[in-house]
């Protein structure tokens, strides 16, 4: 198992327990330590507790949290076979809810009754449950021949990068991207082939060419807690000005794909002007500035290659753009001017922006009620580290890409030969870098998903055929 991936914890067979349980993750000696030593071990000191058996001698399970009730001792005084095994389950459950996906599937090839713990559609959708709110940065490692390209997620909290996919570059050599990502399920694109792919199940789904003569701008889906789970594909034509957008909905076994043609809706409803203007030159594609969907709506940055200074939004459910003012901050102690943001992101189901500094970065959210930004925090950038790395242009401006996440205020910085992972103080925690390979950010996130949607991605990885799908050769 990877010794960084938490997988490290699942040792020594299957009747094993929980140590330390609770929280968004366990640290790599608490499921070492408390999946070792197998049998009717303790689950101690966590928040979600399994039912407690009331035992004269041997592991009993810890107090607290949520008990399911206690298991009635037999007039011997043993603990029926049963009612151990439920228990057992219990805590492999809780301990199976805390790995990553990828560790996951490592597990079910390990025995029968893993498989059978982590096999349920009610494991699969608890666990997205569990995970869905830590969304994960993809960057790309390419090597110096181009070649080769490996797309990885970053484990905020755990500071370690996990291999998701790699593309090997055909002697044609086709263009690797990633156009989207939502609910575990990514957008990608190999030449004039087009993917729907969730890299944790390793199931996949052939799409029309949407990207050759159209740019994607968003990828987004609808129905994910209603039981109607759909996704859709915003894109726009070429067209050098008129831009007209349109929305693919991706089909199923039983539903087929809807194409529906939208226009530039909400442009005659325009309040800060130029949004028409905006639409109809075109907004950029997702593969250089994917937009961050929060409640329902869809964000882009600022478009300034459209002498357009305002965040464009796209409600999914009215079908509708619009814009937003973005901050004023004072430079240089002048006037009030708008802020030109680097990055937007979603911090507690609201709209984030960073405005990003040599030597510092802030954030500012946007709150839902009065619908004005407020300045939340400012991280520092590690300046001599950046520099060291060649992460500064000679006039003193930063060259180096910067990422901010919500997880514990950290924020990734893209340097040309490794990628820093560093805290709101400017302390570096982790450094991300392949041996002779260059990263690249791709600025879009992954939220792991074990869903299998079968009916929305019926192939599956083995079903690869003359090379298809690109990117699951080699893994």
């Amino acid at each position: 198992m990877d010794a960084n991936g938490g997988g490290q914890g699942l040792e020594n067979g299957g009747d094993h327990a929980l140590a330390n349980g609770g929280g968004h993750g366990l640290p790599d000696h608490a499921l070492a330590n408390g999946m070792a030593n197998g049998g009717g071990h303790a689950l101690a000191n966590g928040e979600d507790q399994v039912p407690a058996i009331e035992m004269e001698a041997g592991g009993a399970l810890g107090n607290g949290g949520l008990n399911h009730g206690q298991v009635v001792l037999a007039p011997d005084g043993v603990v029926p076979a049963q009612a151990v095994a439920a228990a057992v389950n219990a805590a492999l459950d809780l301990v199976f809810l805390r790995l990553p996906a990828q560790e996951i599937a490592r597990c079910r090839s390990m025995c029968r009754m893993w498989r059978d713990v982590t096999g349920s559609e009610d494991f699969r959708r608890r666990h997205r449950e569990h995970h869905y709110r830590t969304p994960m940065p993809l960057i790309f490692f390419q090597d110096p021949d181009r070649v080769r390209v490996i797309l990885r997620a970053v484990d905020i909290r755990g500071r370690v990068s996990r291999p998701l996919i790699r593309f090997a570059r055909p002697a044609n050599h086709e263009v690797f991207r990633v156009h989207g990502s939502c609910c575990g399920i990514l957008l990608l694109s190999s030449g004039v082939r087009l993917y729907a792919c969730n890299p944790c199940t390793r199931r996949w789904a052939h799409l029309p060419p949407l990207h050759v003569d159209n740019h994607i701008v968003g990828f987004y889906a609808t129905g994910v807690y209603h039981g109607h789970f759909r996704c859709h594909v915003l894109y726009h034509d070429r067209a050098k000005s008129g831009c007209a957008y349109s929305i693919f909905t991706l089909g199923t076994v039983a539903l087929p794909p809807i194409w529906t043609h939208i226009g530039r809706p909400g442009a005659d409803a325009d309040e800060l002007g130029g949004l028409d203007r905006v639409l109809a030159s075109g907004i950029l594609p997702s593969y250089k500035i994917p937009p961050v969907l929060v409640a329902n709506i869809l964000h882009w940055l600022p478009q300034a290659a459209r002498d357009n200074r305002n965040v464009i939004t796209f409600d999914t459910f009215l079908r509708s753009f619009a814009m937003i003012p973005p901050p004023t901050i004072q430079v240089n102690n002048g006037p009030n001017r708008p802020a030109v943001g680097g990055q937007l992101f979603e911090i507690d189901q609201r709209l984030a922006m960073t405005v990003i500094s040599p030597a510092a970065v802030d954030v500012w959210v946007r709150c839902n009620v009065e619908q004005l930004w407020n300045l939340s925090y400012s991280i520092i950038l590690p300046v001599d580290q950046i520099r060291l790395h060649d992460g500064y242009h000679r006039d003193g401006s930063i060259r180096a890409g910067v990422f901010a996440v919500a997880q514990d205020r950290n924020y990734l910085v893209q340097c040309p030969r490794i990628m820093l992972q560093c805290d709101a103080l400017g302390a570096v925690l982790h450094n991300h870098l392949l041996a002779d390979h260059r990263t690249f950010l791709s600025r879009h996130t992954i939220e792991e998903s074990l869903l299998l949607h079968p009916s929305l991605l019926p192939m599956q990885g083995t079903d690869d055929v003359a090379g298809e799908p690109p990117f699951f050769q080699n893994q």
